[in-house]
């Protein structure tokens, strides 16, 4: 679950950090004391900087097309989609961040953790940045998007025409021609 960045209160991060510290015990050996990746050995503020890297790298390829919504001002308006990518990706920045210890990060682990997000052509996270994929809680104003999509039809109103907000002159002409026809 999204959260308020601990050093600067007016950003928020994707993800959690509990998330992350479990998904890394699943792959760390037992140490010490029966714990995993404990905060000795991956400390909180790691986490947090995976966290908060992981967010900006998803923030700069969404933030185009829904540019009127991020980044966002309250965790609760943080879409589910976007929790469980930084999740992810901060693990993988994680693992990165232990491999001294643990060893490099196979190429299995950097596919399910970063590659599926960001490798293009079919990266989701390049896939959303091209308009291909939306993300279901956010919508995009971008101009383009906000058009007719259907060819040969006359869109209802004339929005273009800031005198009159009436129906557009073509549509008219079409609904005459289909009660003549």
């Amino acid at each position: 679950m999204a959260f308020l960045n601990p050093s600067d209160s007016s950003e928020v991060l994707y993800g959690a950090s509990g998330d992350v510290r479990n998904e890394l015990n699943a792959y760390l050996p037992v140490s010490t004391g029966g714990h995993y990746a404990d905060e000795n050995e991956l400390p909180g503020s790691l986490v947090i900087s995976a966290l908060r890297r992981s967010t900006r790298l998803i923030n700069g390829f969404i933030e185009p097309v829904y540019a009127d919504q991020i980044p966002f001002t309250a965790s609760g308006d943080v879409p589910r989609l976007l929790d469980e990518i930084s999740s992810d990706i901060a693990t993988f920045y994680s693992l990165r961040s232990l491999s001294a210890r643990v060893g490099p990060v196979s190429d299995e682990k950097r596919r399910d953790y970063y590659d599926q997000y960001v490798d293009p052509p079919d990266g989701i996270l390049v896939r959303i940045s091209k308009r291909e994929i939306q993300i279901p809680e956010l919508t995009s104003h971008d101009a383009k998007e906000a058009k007719a999509i259907r060819a040969g039809h006359a869109p209802v109103f004339d929005l273009d025409d800031e005198a009159s907000q009436g129906p557009h002159p073509d549509l008219l002409g079409e609904i005459g021609d289909e009660r003549a026809g």
